[in-house]
């Protein structure tokens, strides 16, 4: 189970580390590849998604509710250090299913 904070999140079925770095990136005239270099990265970032089965309006408000600027831990529970992170707005989706509910939101890195 996937926390944020103190509230467990709804059944998380993904998790995608996007690991965002920035780069410049120039053309050089007669070469088949650009010269490209890393040049900072943005710390950790989390695209996780998943489905919600109980409750269906008071996940959703709970969810938005935690998207509200305050940096929460982040524990993804599966080994790894936890992460001081804000959330971003959540998407939410119809599953086809009654009382089911896909969403899915973003977890950024924050100090």
């Amino acid at each position: 189970m996937v926390k944020f904070g103190t509230k467990t999140l709804p059944t998380v079925l993904n998790v995608e580390d996007l690991n965002r770095e920035l780069f410049v990136e120039r053309p050089m005239p007669g070469a088949r590849v650009a010269y490209r270099r890393v040049v900072a990265k943005y710390g950790a970032d989390f695209l996780l998604s998943g489905i919600i089965t109980t409750n269906v309006v008071l996940e959703k408000q709970e969810l938005k509710a935690l998207a509200d600027g305050t940096a929460r831990l982040l524990d993804l529970e599966d080994g790894s250090s936890l992460v001081n992170c804000l959330m971003l707005s959540p998407h939410f989706q119809q599953s086809g299913k009654p009382n089911q509910a896909l969403w899915d939101a973003r977890f950024v890195e924050s100090e």
